[in-house]
């Protein structure tokens, strides 16, 4: 009987549309300061709302949306992400003298086989509400399941990882997206001209060399720079944050699949090598970090400014209660002092300031 069976789940969660006020649903930083934490039923309340399709989605490169197909794999989106889903047969194996169904793909899934997603946001304000490196910044994020020193690895456990952790830097996200162009040029039928897959790795290599050690580049590789960093301009630009990569065979037991014997109809022995998804479906977690900014409050009337003597964050649900000893200067009668809404930062020196009118 053929059926779709899960292969791996990509979820990600963002605390803006999480939290209530100050009050986390996850403790990505250790401790709550004091703060009541969200109850069970607040977070499922919260959760059932959630919906990654308000602010980014998912999307699989040309050359994945090629793999999906040929190795019969489904992609489905779900609130908190997507889905990837293999066209199985199932099996039977035997665990502990009993007999246990598992689900083998109709496809060889290979070890090697890479699936690549690119995150890409649609909201407005993403970057006034996420704390997130700035778009004008030639960085992207990049979550994998095979280690590089270039980054944490992205793994299936039960504690949820923090976006920040998967910052790349401007070398490394070059290289990515050299790499992933260079993977779509050799599928593509009419080479394009204009495509930094142009650009052989071991030069870009050596130009990254010259740079990490302060050597002069010549105006050739001046040129060969510009161009890359101007497509990961363009690439930012367009709205991907981040780039997700899948491998079948992961690094530190987040492989997708497993060996298993089968039974031989037949002979009714299991001595049948098959390859099976796994018993439970790993589930890729993580959450992007809503941002903390000083609140500047102005009342024009009075030619009165006070900001919060401390960051505060910024939530779409709850409110976190300001009193007048919490900005600065502390004023002499009572005001009220509204939550901002994510429209309006501004950054001066390192920090941000929402701004509000009362």
């Amino acid at each position: 009987m053929i059926m779709y069976k899960t292969l791996f789940n990509i979820n990600i969660y963002h605390s803006y549309f999480l939290n209530e006020g100050e009050r986390t649903f996850f403790e990505l930083n250790g401790g709550n300061n004091g703060v009541t934490p969200l109850t069970e039923e607040e977070k499922k309340r919260l959760e059932e709302q959630y919906d990654i399709s308000k602010f980014l989605s998912i999307q699989p490169t040309e050359e994945t949306r090629k793999s999906l197909k040929n190795h019969r794999l489904l992609l489905r989106n779900h609130k908190k992400g997507v889905r990837v889903l293999s066209e199985t047969i199932k099996v039977t194996t035997e665990e502990g003298n009993q007999e246990v169904d598992r689900y083998s793909p109709i496809i060889i899934l290979s070890d090697s086989l890479t699936l690549t997603f690119y995150l890409k946001v649609h909201h407005p304000y993403f970057e006034n509400f996420s704390n997130i490196i700035e778009k004008k910044e030639q960085q992207l994020y990049y979550l994998s399941n095979k280690s590089s020193s270039a980054i944490n690895l992205f793994e299936t456990i039960s504690e949820v990882k923090k976006w920040s952790s998967f910052l790349i830097s401007d070398s490394e996200t070059r290289k990515l997206l050299h790499q992933l162009e260079s993977e779509k040029e050799l599928e593509t039928v009419t080479p394009n001209l204009v495509t930094i897959a142009n650009v052989e790795a071991s030069e870009l290599d050596t130009i990254e060399s010259k740079i990490t050690k302060a050597i002069p580049l010549n105006v050739e590789e001046q040129k060969v720079l510009g161009i890359i960093n101007s497509f990961v301009k363009r690439i930012k630009n367009s709205g991907v944050i981040g780039v997700v990569q899948i491998q079948i065979s992961g690094d530190n037991n987040t492989n997708l699949t497993e060996e298993v014997l089968a039974k031989n109809e037949e002979t009714e022995v299991f001595d049948v090598s098959k390859q099976c998804l796994l018993k439970e479906f790993p589930e890729f977690t993580i959450c992007i970090e809503n941002r903390n900014t000083f609140w500047r409050y102005t009342k024009r009337s009075e030619n009165l400014v006070m900001t919060t003597s401390e960051e505060k964050p910024l939530t779409l649900n709850g409110r976190v209660e300001i009193e007048k000893q919490d900005v600065i200067p502390e004023p002499q009668e009572d005001y009220y002092f509204p939550n901002p809404t994510p429209e309006s930062i501004k950054k001066e020196s390192q920090n941000y300031y929402s701004e509000v009118f009362i």
